[in-house]
């Protein structure tokens, strides 16, 4: 920024202070971006709590289905064994397979199904929130440096001749005038 210090030399005091103030401003809107960002990291670090917290209760709910399918095969033997019949056989064991046991199995591996998909679903959250809180830090300086770089060439333009004619057929910048 050396280029500005002629231009703030020659500046008047409204045009020093419109350069503080852009300062000031840029300042402002790059903390504004580390605070969003910060703001997204949070909401990222909560939705991978609220991801294994969902797999948590999908682990627990396939250990609570195998439990009652231990528990209903327990008690189609001990029917079976009360009814006079062998439970490890026969009819007693088709209704213990097909109708307790595949059911079980199939319950538990939804639940575990449902476990990893709470975790991934977490996971791409997170890192969607992440991604934002960058993006948003990079809009904040993207716009911090858009604004010094604009008020750094007003400044720089200060005693310049204007855009007006010099002579008859060119412009100051060396411009053909129709």
């Amino acid at each position: 920024m050396a280029f500005l210090a002629p231009a703030l030399a020659s500046a008047s005091a409204l045009q020093t202070a419109s350069m503080a103030f852009s300062a000031f401003s840029a300042v402002m809107t790059i903390k504004q971006g580390m605070d969003t960002k910060k703001a997204y990291k949070t909401r990222a670090e909560y939705a991978e709590l609220e991801g294994r917290v969902e797999a948590v209760k999908a682990k627990e709910q396939g250990t609570e289905q195998l439990k009652n399918t231990i528990r209903a095969l327990a008690s189609v033997s001990a029917t079976a064994y009360a009814g006079g019949l062998e439970p490890t056989i026969g009819t007693p064991q088709d209704i213990g397979t097909f109708n307790v046991l595949n059911p079980g199995i199939n319950d538990f591996i939804t639940s575990k199904d449902n476990e990893a998909i709470a975790l991934s679903s977490a996971a791409g959250k997170a890192a969607d929130l992440r991604a934002a809180g960058n993006k948003a830090m990079t809009g904040a300086l993207i716009s911090a440096g858009t604004s010094l770089a604009s008020t750094g060439m007003q400044l720089s333009s200060i005693g310049e001749p204007g855009s007006y004619m010099v002579s008859g057929y060119t412009d100051n910048k060396g411009l053909g005038v129709a």
